[in-house]
């Protein structure tokens, strides 16, 4: 899989060689039951962005071929609400991503 990732460094600095743990997931909820949409920061129980310190919430805008008919491989564009991502790779491991589908992005860095 190759990732292109906005990543807004005023509030969650990046530097090159850093590690982090990257999870996509169509919902927040631990028992992996759709949300409906909003963010509610009152709501009660543990949420999976508890885990992460940094979470993005965004839309699948664009799902297309590389162009390279031998490589097989698809792109996933996502949009967060201007920071943008790009990930590409072999359709089994994209087959979550629909065009209009909803996803969250988070992310935690690593300390080795």
């Amino acid at each position: 899989m190759d990732l292109i990732l906005d990543v807004n460094t005023q509030i969650y600095p990046v530097a090159l060689g850093d590690k982090f743990r990257l999870v996509i997931a169509t919902t927040l909820r631990e028992d992996g039951c759709p949300d409906d949409g909003e963010f509610q920061p009152t709501s009660s129980g543990p949420s999976r962005a508890d885990q992460f310190e940094y979470v993005m919430y965004g839309k699948v805008y664009r799902i297309e071929s590389d162009g390279n008919q031998d490589s097989g491989r698809l792109a996933a564009y996502v949009s967060f609400g201007g920071l943008l991502m790009r990930l590409m790779g072999d359709p089994n491991n994209l087959h979550g991503f629909e065009d209009d589908s909803r996803i969250y992005l988070m992310m935690k860095k690593l300390a080795f």
